[in-house]
């Protein structure tokens, strides 16, 4: 198990930074300027790092070996879900309109594929 652990940390980890150098690199085109970064990784996710830090967090969860460490990665997406997520989309909306509209009306929020 503790295999499967490490694999859901580094993978994580690649989640919530990859697509983040990614956007970064991406970013300093002067053509991006004032656009959505929907490329990369998050093509699939609109939030992919959000779910590469769950990821993250259930794998240390697993390292842990508590039943009590599995509140940190439940409570963390449950923020993600209810709380950041929404709060990043209205920003997002407002900041690049229509362009994020129709991204997020295509794209899983969190989990690829799934929500």
């Amino acid at each position: 198990m503790d295999w499967v652990a490490v694999a859901l940390v580094l993978l994580g980890s690649y989640l919530n930074s990859g697509p983040e150098l990614q956007r970064w690199q991406w970013k300093k085109k002067l053509s991006s300027k004032g656009h959505c970064y929907t490329g990369g990784l998050f093509r699939y996710a609109t939030h992919i790092n959000y779910f590469g830090d769950s990821v993250l967090l259930a794998g240390w969860a697993i390292l842990a070996a508590s039943i009590f460490a599995w509140g940190i990665p439940i409570f963390v997406t449950a923020g993600f879900v209810f709380f950041h997520i929404p709060a990043l989309d209205t920003y997002l909306l407002k900041r690049y309109g229509q362009e994020f509209g129709n991204y997020a009306s295509k794209t899983a929020k969190l989990i690829p594929f799934i929500y």
